[in-house]
């Protein structure tokens, strides 16, 4: 994400000890594995382009739960629509 570039703009959020501790070994598995450093911000702004390419909506989600399956079920379609072009 590039600090000068008008069209992004920065998001607050709050996460728990173990989200915070997942994007940290992520962080850490890059840099050992890699020398590269991958910054919690591009992991959520990564995540936040894979959701959007599964055009997925919220429309009549009404808890965490349903919202998480939906995540869930858009994810998988998009998977499997990979291996169908892949054979």
């Amino acid at each position: 994400m590039e600090k000068n570039n008008p069209l992004t703009h920065r998001v607050v959020t709050f996460l728990t000890r173990e989200e915070l501790e997942f994007l940290d070994k992520l962080e850490k598995d890059a840099i050992f594995s890699t020398g590269k450093h991958i910054s919690r911000s591009k992991i959520i702004e990564d995540l936040t382009d894979i959701l959007a390419k599964t055009r997925m909506d919220a429309i009549g989600i009404t808890n965490n739960e349903e919202l998480q399956q939906r995540i869930i079920n858009a994810i998988v379609k998009m998977c499997q629509e990979q291996l169908r072009k892949q054979s």
